[in-house]
This record gives C-alpha cells, sequence and structure tokens, in this order.
C-alpha cells in the first residue's frame, strides 16, 4: 500500500529476522540443523527467563537465524502446536526499523493482535496473525542491541577467534523463500491478507498442471526484497496430490519447506549428504532429457546428475534446486536448498520435466517386463 502522496508505506522495510519452529525435542532438532546443515549454535537450549515453561535455543550462520522452541507445560502454545500438528514453523519473525509505527500500521491494516507492544531485553517486540498457526512477530532491537539478542534469550556467547576465521563448510546463506499449502480456496484470501495487511505486492502466479494433478500459485514478496512467501492450494479438480497430503497429515495450513539459499549448490549439497541430510533422488531419465531444455550455466550435467539437482531456467538466469526427504514423522516439512544465477522463479519446469521423466522410466520398466 502507499500512503496518500504516493510514497512507500512503513511496511516497505520489513525484512526477515528469524524462524521459530516448536518442536517435541529441541535438543534433538538443535543437533540435526547444527550437524547437517551447519548452523551454529548461538544459544544452547536454555529454559526460558520470562515464564520457565519452555526451553528455546538460537542457531544461526550468516543471514539464517532458527529459534527452536519446546513446552515444558501445557501453557506454553507449542504444546498445543506440535500436538495438532509435530515439529513445524510457528512464528516467522520480521524485524521492522520502528515497531510501534509499523504495528499501527498492520492493525489499521487489518491484522489480528495476537500481542500488543512491549520492550525486553533491549528489544521491542509485538505480534500478529499470520496464516493457519503460524503467526508474525515483530521486532526492534534498540540501538547497540546485538542482532542475535531476542526476549528472554541470554546473550548469545561470542564467537571464538577460530570460528571468525574458519570457512563455513556448508555455505548456506540466507532464507531464499516459504512455501506454504493452503487449502482448495483459501489462495485468493491469503494474497490478499498480505498484499493488503502486509504491503507484499504479488510477484509471480502460476497454475501448474501435471497429468491428472496441478497447483495454483502465488509468490508475495515484501517490498524490501527480503521476505517471500510462495503461496500454493491443490487446483480444484484435480486428483489429490502432495499438497492435499500435506494438509492432510500437518492438520491444516502451514509452511511446507523453507528454502535455504547457496552460491554453490554441488559444494553445499555434497557437504550435507555427507553429514546424513538425506535428500530426495531424481530419476536418472531427467538428466538424460535436460540437455534438450537447456544448457546448466553452472556445474556440469554429471555433477548434477550425481547428487540428483534439479536445474530450471527463465528470461532472467537460471536456479539449481533440491529438495531434502523430510524426516518428520508425519512426512511433512522438508527443507530446500537453492541456487540462483540470476533466476526470478522457483522451479515449476522441474515439476514438469520431473513428471515427464517418471512416465519415461514407467514406460521403460514396462517394457523390460513385457521382453
Amino acid at each position: 500500500m502507499t500512503d496518500g502522496n504516493g510514497g512507500d508505506s512503513g511496511l516497505a522495510g520489513l525484512t526477515l529476522d528469524h524462524i521459530e519452529f516448536f518442536v517435541t525435542d529441541v535438543e534433538a532438532t538443535v543437533s540435526e540443523l547444527s550437524t547437517g546443515y551447519g548452523l551454529e549454535v548461538l544459544v544452547p537450549p536454555t529454559r526460558g527467563s520470562r515464564r520457565g515453561d519452555h526451553r528455546s535455543a538460537l542457531l544461526g550462520r550468516n543471514r539464517i537465524r532458527l529459534l527452536v522452541t519446546q513446552a515444558l507445560s501445557d501453557d506454553h502454545p507449542a504444546r498445543a502446536y506440535v500436538e495438532r500438528h509435530g515439529d513445524g514453523v510457528a512464528d516467522i519473525a520480521l524485524c521492522a526499523t520502528d515497531l510501534r509505527a509499523s504495528y499501527a500500521e498492520l492493525m489499521a491494516n487489518g491484522a489480528v493482535e495476537v500481542a500488543a507492544p512491549r520492550e525486553e531485553d533491549g528489544c521491542v517486540t509485538a505480534a500478529v496473525g499470520g496464516f493457519g498457526d503460524v503467526i508474525h512477530t515483530l521486532v526492534e532491537r534498540r540501538p547497540g542491541v546485538p542482532v542475535d539478542r531476542l526476549p528472554g534469550l541470554p546473550e548469545p556467547r561470542p564467537a571464538t577467534a577460530e570460528e571468525l576465521t574458519s570457512d563455513d563448510p556448508v555455505g548456506l546463506l540466507n532464507i531464499d523463500h516459504f512455501a506454504v499449502c493452503l487449502p482448495l480456496g483459501e489462495l485468493s484470501a491469503a494474497m490478499r491478507f498480505y498484499t493488503d495487511v502486509f504491503d507484499m505486492p504479488v510477484v509471480f502466479k502460476e497454475r501448474i498442471e501435471v497429468g491428472p494433478m496441478g497447483m495454483d500459485s502465488a509468490v508475495v514478496q515484501s517490498r524490501s526484497g527480503e521476505v517471500t512467501f510462495t503461496l500454493i492450494e491443490p487446483m480444484p479438480g484435480a486428483r489429490a496430490g502432495q499438497i492435499e497430503s500435506f494438509l492432510a497429515d500437518h492438520g491444516g495450513a502451514g509452511v511446507q519447506h523453507v528454502a535455504f539459499a547457496t552460491d554453490d549448490i554441488v559444494h553445499s549439497v555434497g557437504t550435507m549428504g555427507g553429514r546424513g541430510v538425506p535428500f530426495l533422488n531424481t530419476p536418472v531419465t531427467y538428466y538424460d532429457l535436460l540437455t534438450a531444455r537447456l544448457t546448466p550455466l553452472r556445474h556440469s550435467v554429471e555433477q548434477l546428475r550425481e547428487l540428483s539437482v534439479l536445474v530450471d531456467e527463465d528470461h532472467d538466469g537460471q536456479l539449481f534446486q533440491i529438495f531434502s526427504r523430510s524426516v518428520h514423522p508425519r512426512g511433512t516439512l522438508f527443507f530446500e536448498v537453492i541456487e540462483r544465477i540470476r533466476a526470478t522463479t522457483f522451479g515449476s519446469n522441474n515439476i514438469r520435466a520431473l513428471y515427464e521423466a517418471i512416465e519415461l522410466q514407467r514406460a521403460a520398466a514396462a517394457k523390460e517386463q513385457a521382453e
């Protein structure tokens, strides 16, 4: 939205601050994210100082910040969340330069209040509703308060000299986007919510049809370019597929995956795989058909084949991507690793290409059986 003079609203400067996961076992989640994904433990699992009804840990690397919280009592919201959804993204927190002004604008735009502004540990915070059971906390830090400071947590321990000079062995840089699954019929309302309430314009819309299955999608993005939501709903009349499965197993709308950006996907995925992160396999026929679609600008076809990395192309450039295999007990939440070479879209051609490759693979298998 714009003000009466046509200028940007106060929400234009919103950036991503951190993500909060509600989990059943904070230690296990910290171990998985630090070992497999190379994230540094900034604050080890600690009992919350405000009420003592939860334990939280903060992890980070480069511009990624993940807060992991486990309920210790039935009164903490993480308990009800994990009972309904299992482990998952509960809060996508946004950094505001003037929180009270941004909060007032959000409320005037129709946001639902979750928590009014309050100050603690040098931070001003407030929270509003988002989609499903996911909320958006706003964070403003007073001058001199470090970027990793969060209310109720101890100050992050300072990095050692070795940590300051050592290279990140994985290479994950920031959060590229969030993929959000919505029930049938809720995409338009979600788009209007983010455009009207958060001043996040729609930057991309697409219907993806894969045989009898399909999905409608829209991408909304903050004017800062730092926060991107890919909103997805099942296509009306289509055969049930992965979106419907997520909604049923997750128990409603939620974050299906979080995409981590890297500038060298071959290095990152190879390192993560060696650390035990499981990735989805790609049919070999995908790579047999690849050169008919495009020529990779970086990485060889053999490197991509070996790691099962996908590549797509749009009018701006190329993107390389791969999805982790969900280790969630319900098979819902997973992660993506993505490398962009100027590309601005999200790899929809890969869905079609994978489908075609799988069909060819099935046909070849059927022919072998017939012979």
